[in-house]
């Protein structure tokens, strides 16, 4: 796949099939998403992969459960209806969660981490691979007792938590609006 056609077919995918994804096609796809542009080149991120469908079910029971406990999230009725039911899974039955990780607080590891999590992304749909973003994991990942609990690392800092596995379903594109661009009068900047 070319990469333009590769940037415009990827979808987010919220329905995976029970084909299991080996541990050597992940290790290949973070191979390629290390090659993500990074400042300074500082390269700072690390991953904690964790696979199996039923393990990451309970992951999800666990992060709902933080997710409605924590008074400070203003939930729109849709998602604290989803949330609130218990056959819904964050993680979409997907048999591999990759939590990328900044190993270092500052904001540009961050950035640096969302950068490499789009190459991720791309690389698994060229390889035929369907992810997920999923915000709803980052509060509780990023708990100390999750990440006791976890074996993350202390130092790491979850950022980008994406499902990785096969779609069970096409995901239709929504469309995208038009790029708002604003090109400043030259004769203002002087």
């Amino acid at each position: 796949m070319d990469v333009l056609t590769t940037i415009r077919d990827r979808r987010a995918t919220r329905a995976y099939t029970d084909e299991k994804v080996e541990r050597v096609t992940v290790e290949q796809l973070l191979g390629i998403a290390v090659q993500a542009p990074s400042a300074m080149n500082d390269q700072p991120w690390a991953f904690v992969v964790f696979d199996g469908a039923q393990r990451l079910r309970g992951f999800s029971d666990q992060a709902k459960k933080v997710l409605l406990a924590a008074g400070q999230l203003d939930f729109s009725p849709q998602i604290r209806t989803m949330l609130t039911d218990a056959a819904f899974s964050i993680f979409y039955g997907a048999p591999v969660l990759i939590v990328i990780c900044a190993t270092s607080a500052q904001a540009q590891a961050a950035e640096d981490c969302c950068l490499l999590a789009q190459t991720l992304m791309l690389a698994a749909h060229d390889a035929g691979l369907a992810t997920c973003p999923i915000g709803f994991a980052r509060p509780w990942l990023n708990l100390p007792e999750t990440k006791r609990l976890l074996g993350i690392p202390e130092s790491y800092h979850p950022v980008f938590p994406v499902i990785l596995g096969h779609a069970a379903q096409t995901t239709p594109s929504h469309g995208r609006r038009p790029p708002t661009i604003v090109w400043p009068d030259a004769a203002r900047g002087r």
